[in-house]
């Protein structure tokens, strides 16, 4: 299997949606990566991409769905924004649909989840090669991280942070990581540039912190494209000893 990675926020609003569009962006550039909407109480990830006027398949369409997915047939049915976008539209799938789903996209490329901010679901959890989890450095934001954080179990090996503020906190990243007992991939900074491009209609680009941020992830994935064996925890980007 290729790798799946899953973006989330110990918070809402601090740009774990914009992150997912822009790692997808930047794997598109030497992968076949798709992303995958798993937040079915927002708007849909092909709004994020601003291609929710384009048809094909979004989860509603999905949902009935039973037995053997085929991959290259689905992907190729998905609307196209940066990459192939599952979104969130219509009925929710069940547990078992959705994992199949998503087992079958990795089969052809890394799949990139955007997750919604709280607890993550167990089913979600069991197929990710990582976890991205935004942890905003105002107070209450990290109490949030610490509230998410809890109860991880071995999942905390697969978890990096990615620290949310201005650019002149950067410096504490590292402290909070640590406070949270998780590791720490990069600290996103406020970017003007990203509401605006929202405001515009523009899908998010892989420019500013954003853009570092992804390139940091992405380069932390494996070099070569052939698909990955082992479980899971084996897998994850060699961020396990």
């Amino acid at each position: 299997m290729h790798p799946v990675i899953l973006v989330t926020g110990a918070s809402g609003g601090l740009g774990a949606s914009t992150l997912t569009a822009v790692t997808g962006t930047v794997l598109g550039r030497r992968r076949a990566p798709t992303l995958v909407d798993a937040d079915f109480s927002g708007g849909g990830l092909d709004v994020t991409v601003a291609i929710e006027h384009l048809e094909g398949l979004r989860w509603g369409d999905l949902a009935d769905h039973e037995g053997h997915v085929d991959e290259e047939g689905l992907r190729r049915r998905l609307p196209m924004g940066p990459v192939p976008v599952l979104a969130a539209r219509g009925p929710t799938p069940g547990g078992p649909t959705m994992t199949a789903v998503v087992e079958a996209l990795a089969r052809v490329g890394p799949v990139v989840l955007d997750v919604p901010a709280g607890p993550l679901p167990p089913e979600l959890a069991g197929l990710a090669d990582v976890v991205i989890v935004l942890v905003g450095l105002r107070p209450r934001w990290l109490r949030d991280g610490e509230r998410w954080a809890l109860g991880l179990g071995e999942l905390s090996e697969r978890t990096l942070v990615v620290t949310r503020g201005p650019r002149r906190a950067e410096r504490v990243s590292v402290q909070a990581a640590d406070h949270l007992g998780l590791r720490l991939l990069e600290h996103l900074a406020d970017d003007a540039a990203v509401p605006r491009d929202e405001a515009r209609g523009r899908a998010p680009r892989p420019r500013g912190s954003v853009g570092e941020v992804a390139r940091a992830l992405v380069e932390a994935l494996p070099v070569s494209d052939t698909v990955l064996s082992g479980p899971a925890h084996d897998r994850v980007l060699g961020l396990v000893s």
